[in-house]
């Protein structure tokens, strides 16, 4: 059966387009508590950063320059949803973006900043309701946001949870692999329904990394939750093989995976999760089709 592909490989396809020393990322917080991550569904839409809820300083994933500070302090003439935020150049192409930030004076802020050095405090500005940090960064090379996660040397050991596999026939009826012993011949899109868990998500469920699914040792699907950006008038989800996020990403909060057609016989379904870590969960189904 063919493996999925190991985080440390993708590294070196990201290394393509990112300096080698991004890999030295910290976490902009200090035990904040992870609620968002990166690509999570939420209802159809993908996250594009990390949601920490947190209460005290905040510092730069890396050293970098300070390309620009919005707030209220300063008389910002426009409402954000980002609420006070910061914009910082880190290396190479990729700017880490801070926002909901307490209320900071650009006047104070540096134009050059290091990792220990602390840029201002987690806070409600903006459509925050509780004290937070909204974490994204952004690769001017892929005009995309690339997954936090993969450029932070995380400490984890928990593998992804796998809820569901559904197949989908063409008039949409669905179809819960495990509940039944055999299936209609046809073509059948692939669905499921799978997060993440780690110490530092507390009890929150959260997007794994990496889908790949195998009908009869064949490759027949792969998602990759690793950058999204423009791309001919729409969102597209992954660097290697881009995909519509609109076609990713559906409302009951499963990720479109792929398409297969069922011939008659037995069949071996295999769908794999892995995370940002490299932990991987597999679940085997075999059923008929008739």
């Amino acid at each position: 059966m063919m493996k999925l592909m190991n985080t440390k490989v993708f590294s070196v396809i990201l290394l393509c387009i990112l300096p080698c020393s991004l890999f030295s990322f910290d976490w902009p917080v200090h035990n904040g508590r992870v609620v968002k991550n990166f690509g999570q569904n939420g209802k159809g839409l993908p996250e594009r950063g990390m949601l920490f809820l947190y209460e005290d300083s905040v510092f730069p994933a890396d050293t970098g320059e300070v390309l620009f500070v919005s707030s209220s302090i300063n008389g910002r003439l426009f409402a954000s949803p980002l609420g006070n935020w910061m914009a910082i150049q880190h290396q190479d192409s990729i700017i880490g973006i801070y926002s909901h930030l307490s209320e900071i004076n650009s006047n104070s802020v540096p134009s050059l900043v290091e990792k220990s050095m602390s840029i201002a405090k987690a806070g409600t500005s903006g459509w925050a309701t509780q004290p937070q940090l909204q974490f994204t960064v952004f690769d001017r090379k892929t005009s995309g946001y690339v997954n936090p996660q993969l450029l932070i040397n995380m400490i984890d050991q928990q593998a992804p949870l796998i809820r569901q596999t559904i197949l989908a026939n063409r008039d949409g009826q669905k179809i819960v692999l495990g509940q039944l012993k055999s299936v209609r011949q046809g073509t059948y899109r692939v669905y499921i329904d799978a997060n993440d868990g780690a110490a530092f998500f507390g009890n929150n469920q959260v997007a794994p990394y990496q889908f790949t699914l195998f009908v009869n040792g064949m490759l027949q699907g792969e998602l990759e939750l690793d950058l999204l950006a423009a791309k001919n008038g729409s969102l597209q989800v992954g660097l290697r093989k881009s995909q519509k996020s609109n076609q990713v990403y559906q409302i009951d909060g499963t990720y479109f995976v792929g398409e297969i057609q069922l011939n008659r016989g037995k069949v071996l379904c295999e769908v794999v999760v892995s995370d940002a870590a490299g932990n991987q969960k597999s679940q085997t189904y075999q059923f008929i089709v008739e």
